[in-house]
């Protein structure tokens, strides 16, 4: 096998990268943990304003987002990622204390998927990987 072959061979078997964007900080801890444990590459922001910098440098395949977050909100950032200036075709799966309906009228701003605080680990987790399968298949 050549060089080329073997640098395209590592560059398809890259993992995922998630932008996490949440401001409490244990949260975001956690949240980092256990996605780093499940195979993934986290950046992790703790408000809106490093969380639209890290989009925009970091291409990440899929952003985990708290709606209610300091110097630019969850909702804002969410209009920007699916906005002209942003990346559409990345998933956002937010991060909520509302409640379901709520949250559906969220869809309309091109959201994903959301996840109501508190929640499960193995939920976020199980939500992640099918959102980014769902994104490798040109569903998303």
């Amino acid at each position: 096998m050549n060089a080329a072959a073997i640098g395209r061979s590592s560059e398809e078997e890259k993992a995922p990268t998630v932008l996490v964007i949440e401001d409490e900080a244990g949260l975001l801890e956690i949240l980092a943990l256990n996605l780093r444990a499940s195979g993934y590459q986290v950046l992790t922001a703790s408000d809106g304003l490093e969380g639209w910098r890290l989009f925009e440098e970091g291409a990440p395949d899929l952003v985990i987002l708290d709606l209610q977050l300091p110097t630019i909100s969850g909702f804002r950032l969410l209009e920007l990622f699916k906005g002209p200036s942003g990346r559409p075709e990345v998933p956002v799966l937010a991060l909520t204390a509302l409640d379901f309906a709520e949250a559906e009228d969220l869809a309309d701003l091109g959201l994903e998927g959301f996840i109501t605080k508190p929640f499960e680990p193995g939920e976020l987790l199980a939500t992640v990987h099918y959102l980014l399968q769902k994104r490798e298949k040109g569903e998303a």
